[in-house]
């Protein structure tokens, strides 16, 4: 039996890499996965048709996907179900690993790892087929238009007078209230309307458009992950990419419906003005330029035009109607001239500039792309814009950069066709050096070969900050330009996310590519360069050189990111965590790099953590080993004044007896000199400063619990910021997070020139600390006097944890949210009183009780409203139930109170009682709340199952009948 147990775990293990096989893990990921630990997530029990409860099962779009995903990364994933506000506490409570149909919110990155959408939702407008056309809310006037009762938009809607608004108590009210003709639209989430029109079987029903208003948008589902296992979050990940068109079009048939794909990929209605759809119809072909080698944005090859810019002027086009006529074979100059002229009605991928402007009008940007300066292998760097002068630079012909170093006489410039032509020049030794985008040089120089370049950064050149792109239409065309501008804010971010790994990112994932939105774009585009606090000397995190530059392991994190994402970046120099906070507040910058999370300190929001080190204590040798700062007591411990340490042991351990002083070295002197029990700091610092400086009487003693996670803190006013930042990081891949690491933080490697009086005195210490090690086994026998007293305090602490543990078998069976009993706790319950039934011939009521539609609560107020509900609603069982009568939360919105003894009059009151209690009842977040309420009676031979399902069946029945009642079913 053994073996055949051993085989089938071999077998399992097989399937599990065999399924994996087509996707390329790291070894993190790997390792993960081949634990065979699940990772325990969370979906939401009501959520229709993502996830919800149907028969005591967990079914919906959600299980399938996940089911989807085990097979293809071999992870094992084990689905929890229950509402949305206790999800998410459980997540942020560590409870769980993940959680499912979560929305990119910036509040919620300080403990949440983001997937890439896996679903988006519109709000539309539903109307019966005989229903016209819809293109806004033009076409709502004079109709009867239904909405979700108190739905966030309402007043907004009901400001157009025109437009007779009726409110309804849920969305599958609102969907039967349209059928049955009692409405002329009905405006819901696409998802849900669908679900309940298929069925009820409502065949007289279509979807004619998106619901636009401002305050509107698509809802984007994700997973998202623990932000202490981002293995899992990349794993998840790379599930969701290697997901086939095919099995994502079967999973939407499956739960959205066919019909609701096509309208979310085909038919988004873009409404037009009526001066728009008369350009429209007066100007329905519309002619774009095509250039030859930009690739892979805009280029001609096989005879056609391709890339990115080609695809989405002809996505934009389709979607208001319009065709496009490409004009190929010119450079770039001539293109504008040609714009000068009115010849020309579109140009792609272009910077704006205050000349331009003179002649062109732009849309917001769709992307931002960082530059790079390209240069031969063997020759000197070009790091600062001095460097340039006196050098042969070759750019393309009218390029932004042309345009902005030609100002410049001491720079010999070299006019080209295109992009090609001037990385080529390059290469062979004909120019010195190019600036061109990343993306664009490097799928060229992948595609052709070109050998001998090597790439330095140019953010330190003038003007080679990264570039917005824009769409751009001659100065007399602004009808054009809004038009062009509403078809772009009309695709929702999975649209753009595919048109751009269809052309970007071939080789890569799409999770390492920031997406951003027109919003997001035009705010980072209206700020020259993100102002960032960077403390003057911390390395191995961060340091200013006397160039006055950022070095360190921060310095290269924030340089994937803007390579990654297009942000730019103004290092602005302090001189420590609490300097930077300052500064931060005073407006002189708009992040700080490294940043603690500091829960008492209000105004700031973080990102997701950079990266953890431990947190150390260094003592004198005679210490012993500090396993918990409890141990401490009130032992003075040294911290840099103003440090991020000191923030941080402040706010977690206020009780601490802190000593700060102005530098690290002044802290360890002291140490040193017997002025103080100990220093703390990270180890990487730590390390790199005992490294500097031998101390033969220091050594690393202990490590403090939590270790110091370092983020990028902002203000939390700066919304759009916090968006940008998160969605960054997300772009930076673990081996590159790994390799920056590795490269400072583990070994504390030391970047500055070769110091030999260090080596000197390393050496040194090494023998030194040999020589304590055969001292140690003297020590040892200290500490086994040590262990025998211990031994008696670990007997006084048995007795304190016996106490504890109780305590932990309290919480273990009681409601977080409502301090009730929990399932758990009433199904024991169940067991005792049916013994008591059976051996005594007492028998007992069950009662079921429901809060009637709980889910428009939820819809209308807010899950935290639903949850100050649900508070409320169990307290007033408390106080309406008899009290020998066991009261719990059953699940969801549910309850049951078990009534020992009660015979069918006496559980009929009770129920009655309870009823009418809630009904009268004013709760404090909504107002009026009924409950529904099924009773039923023990008989012999029942069981827990057996008589629950009767309650539940009366609780059914008292739903069917109009809720607000009790049903009993004796």
């Amino acid at each position: 039996m053994t073996r055949i147990l051993v085989c089938l775990s071999l077998f399992c293990l097989f399937l599990a890499r065999f399924a994996a096989a087509d996707l390329v893990l790291s070894d993190a990921e790997r390792a993960r996965v081949e634990s065979g630990q699940p990772v325990t997530m969370a979906a939401m029990y009501d959520f229709v048709p993502f996830s919800f409860v149907e028969e005591g099962e967990l079914k919906g779009f959600v299980p399938d996907l996940v089911a989807l995903l085990e097979q293809k990364t071999g992870l094992k994933i084990q689905l929890q179900s229950g509402e949305w506000s206790n999800n998410l506490r459980r997540l942020r409570e560590r409870q769980i690993d993940a959680i499912s149909d979560i929305s990119f919110k910036p509040e919620r990155t300080a403990f949440t790892l983001y997937t890439t959408p896996y679903f988006e939702i519109p709000t539309v407008v539903f109307t019966r087929k005989e229903f016209g056309g819809y293109e806004g809310l033009a076409d709502l006037s004079g109709r009867k238009v239904g909405v979700l009762q108190n739905i966030f938009y309402l007043p907004e809607l009901r400001s157009h007078s025109d437009i007779e608004v009726s409110e309804y108590d849920d969305y599958e009210t609102l969907i039967r209230a349209l059928a049955y003709g009692e409405v002329d639209a009905a405006i819901q989430n696409l998802t849900s309307g669908y679900h309940y029109a298929t069925r009820n079987a409502y065949t007289n029903l279509k979807v004619v458009g998106e619901f636009q208003l401002d305050s509107v948008g698509r809802e984007d589902l994700r997973f998202g992950v623990q932000p202490e296992q981002p293995e899992v979050r990349s794993i998840l990940q790379k599930g969701l990419d290697a997901i086939t068109e095919t099995e994502r079009k079967q999973l939407i048939d499956r739960w959205v419906g066919g019909a609701s794909l096509g309208f979310i990929r085909d038919a988004r209605t873009v409404p037009l003005s009526p001066e728009e759809r008369e350009y429209v119809k007066r100007h329905p072909v519309i002619t774009a330029h095509n250039e030859a080698k930009f690739e892979p944005y805009n280029f001609f090859e096989n005879g056609q035009p391709r890339g990115h810019s080609v695809e989405l002027i002809k996505l934009l086009a389709d979607r208001v109607g319009l065709k496009v006529e490409f004009v190929s074979g010119k450079s770039w100059d001539e293109y504008l001239h040609m714009m000068r002229r009115g010849e020309l009605d579109v140009m792609m991928n272009i910077v704006r500039s205050p000349e331009r402007e003179t002649y062109m009008q732009f849309t917001r940007p769709y992307i931002r792309l960082a530059q790079a300066l390209y240069q031969q292998q063997d020759s000197p760097d070009i790091r600062t814009f001095d460097d340039l002068k006196h050098k042969r630079i070759a750019l393309p012909d009218g390029f932004y950069m042309y345009d902005q170093l030609s100002r410049v006489p001491e720079i010999e410039l070299i006019a080209t066709d295109d992009s090609l032509e001037a990385l080529m020049m390059v290469s062979t030794g004909e120019a010195d050096a190019t600036i061109e985008l990343m993306t664009v040089a490097d799928h060229l120089r992948q595609k052709y070969g070109i050998p001998n370049l090597k790439t330095q950064s140019a953010l330190r050149i003038e003007g080679g900050d990264p570039l917005s792109l824009h769409i751009a239409v001659p100065r007399d065309h602004g009808v054009l330009r809004d038009i062009l501008q509403k078809a772009m804010d009309s695709l929702s971010e999975q649209e753009k996310r595919e048109l751009q790994q269809e052309w970007v990112g071939r080789a890569k994932s799409p999770a390492s590519y920031v997406h951003l939105t027109g919003q997001e774009l035009g705010w980072l585009e209206s700020r020259a360069a993100l102002g960032i606090c960077v403390q003057q000397e911390h390395l191995p995190f961060e340091q200013i050189d006397e160039n006055g530059q950022q070095i360190g392991a921060l310095s290269e994190m924030l340089e994937v990111i803007a390579n990654n994402s297009g942000l730019s970046f103004r290092v602005v120099p302090v001189a420590g965590f609490q300097s930077a906070l300052e500064a931060l507040d005073a407006g002189r910058c708009d992040l700080v790099s490294e940043a603690p999370m500091i829960a008492g300190r209000p105004g700031l929001t973080y990102t997701q953590t950079l990266f953890t080190t431990p947190l150390v204590i260094a003592t004198g040798l005679d210490q012993v080993f500090v396993s918990d700062l409890s141990q401490i007591g009130k032992e003075v411990l040294g911290v840099v004044n103003g440090s991020g340490v000191q923030a941080l042991l402040s706010d977690r351990r206020p009780g601490l007896n802190l000593r700060s002083y102005d530098t690290l070295p002044d802290a360890l002197e002291a140490l040193h000199e017997g002025e103080i029990y100990g220093v703390v700091e990270s180890l990487p610092v730590l390390g790199r400063a005992m490294s500097q400086r031998v101390y033969g009487d220091l050594k690393i003693s202990g490590q403090v619990q939590g270790g110091y996670p370092v983020r990028i803190a902002m203000r939390s006013d700066d919304g759009i910021l916090s968006q940008v930042m998160n969605k960054a990081l997300v772009s930076v891949t673990d081996s590159q997070r790994e390799a920056i690491y590795n490269r400072w933080l583990q070994l504390a490697t030391v970047r500055d020139k070769t110091d030999y009086a260090v080596i000197t005195q390393v050496t040194l210490a090494a023998a030194f600390v040999l020589g304590v090690i055969l001292l140690w086994n003297r020590k040892l026998a200290r500490l086994n006097n040590q262990i025998s007293e211990s031994n008696q305090r670990l007997q006084d602490t048995h007795e304190e944890l016996q106490v504890k543990n109780r305590m932990l078998e309290e919480l273990s069976v009681t409601d977080r949210l409502t301090r009730l009993k929990n399932r758990l706790y009433i199904e024991q319950m169940f067991e005792r009183e049916i013994e008591k039934a059976e051996q005594h011939g007492e028998g007992f009521a069950v009662l079921l009780l429901d809060i009637d539609h709980f889910k428009a609560v939820n819809d209308r107020f807010g899950h935290a409203a639903g949850d100050a509900l649900l508070t409320e609603f169990a307290g007033l069982l408390k106080t309406a139930c008899d009290r020998e009568d066991i009261i719990a939360r059953w699940g969801g919105e549910e309850f049951m109170v078990i009534a020992p003894g009660a015979d069918a009059q006496r559980a009929r009151a009770l129920g009655e009682r309870l009823c009418r209690v809630i009904g009268e009842h004013r709760f404090s977040e909504v107002g009026g709340c009924t409950t529904s309420i099924g009773v039923a009676l023990w008989q012999p031979g029942d069981r827990q199952k057996s008589l629950s399902m009767r309650a539940d069946n009366a609780l059914y029945k008292a739903k069917e009948g109009g809720r607000n009642q009790v049903c009993c079913q004796f």
